[in-house]
């Protein structure tokens, strides 16, 4: 496997955390897959994509239950995307969306790709996986996040905005999937199918400054190849100016799990807390 696949730590902790929801011993976990918890302290850091990859084997060892990675979509979106969730929220189109969404995922992981494609009446959502047995739980939680996450900032049912999924045949999801209406398939690529038109649909949650403004700060980043903590908190604080929502709210998106530890990084670079910052925008 080469060593460059990687995906961001604060995805692996993700996955810990659901495991341990799920019941399981996630340090037990952590140890069979041999990750260290010095390298989770670092939430931007790169993880080798061997160590994801030995990780997906033990919970599915470990649980016992092949659908695993669907059940973990629901804890996808917060922590893991640093961010990136806030970008897509903001976008004036769905179309705009998910091309943000494909353009700057090689920040957090380049196990999975996503590309769009216009075919006809169609438009293809692609998740491409980077290893040809690339585990099914990864894949089962793209897929499962990317329907209820677009449904969500659309307010379209999925059946509504997807017409078909195709899944590999060693995917759970499918029943899923069925049971909300969403005729399924397998194909060699797994992926979402939508009408084309619905690419121009507008976005309920969407601010032109603010999403101009992460495009900028996501670019700089990709520029580099790499996040840092200063460039989440860059996040942190045009979404503290642009929106009502709580500090805790806000850095849980933009990657931190414990407010505390996000106010003391706030004030270590910008010289205030968040709450002072806000006051000193209203």
């Amino acid at each position: 496997m080469p060593q460059s696949l990687f995906s961001s730590s604060a995805f692996v902790s993700t996955v810990l955390l659901h495991a341990d929801r799920f019941g399981i011993a996630a340090g037990e976990l952590r140890r069979r897959a041999g990750i260290g918890q010095e390298l989770l302290a670092d939430q931007g850091a790169h993880l080798p994509a061997a160590q994801l990859q030995k990780l997906w084997a033990e919970c599915e060892l470990a649980s016992g239950d092949p659908r695993f990675g669907c059940e973990m979509a629901g804890d996808i979106g917060t922590h893991c995307t640093q961010g990136l969730n806030i970008l897509a929220d903001s976008a004036p189109t769905l179309g705009d969306s998910l091309r943000c969404v494909g353009a700057y995922l090689p920040l957090l992981t380049n196990c999975l790709g996503l590309r769009l494609t216009e075919e006809g009446e169609q438009a293809i959502l692609e998740v491409l996986p980077a290893l040809p047995d690339q585990h099914h739980f990864g894949l089962d939680a793209a897929l499962m996040r990317l329907v209820h996450g677009n449904a969500r900032r659309t307010g379209l049912a999925p059946r509504e905005l997807f017409s078909e999924v195709r899944t590999r045949p060693n995917q759970r999801c499918a029943e899923l999937f069925a049971a909300l209406g969403i005729p399924t398939r397998h194909g060699a690529t797994p992926c979402l199918v939508m009408p084309r038109a619905l690419l121009q649909r507008p976005l309920a949650g969407a601010n032109e400054f603010l999403h101009q403004s992460l495009r900028q700060v996501w670019q700089r980043a990709l520029d580099g190849r790499h996040r840092h903590d200063g460039e989440n908190l860059q996040l942190a604080r045009l979404w503290l100016k642009s929106s009502d929502d709580s500090v805790e709210r806000i850095a849980e998106r933009v990657g931190y799990r414990q407010p505390g530890n996000f106010i003391r990084a706030f004030r270590k670079e910008f010289g205030i807390t968040p709450k002072q910052f806000r006051l000193s925008h209203c």
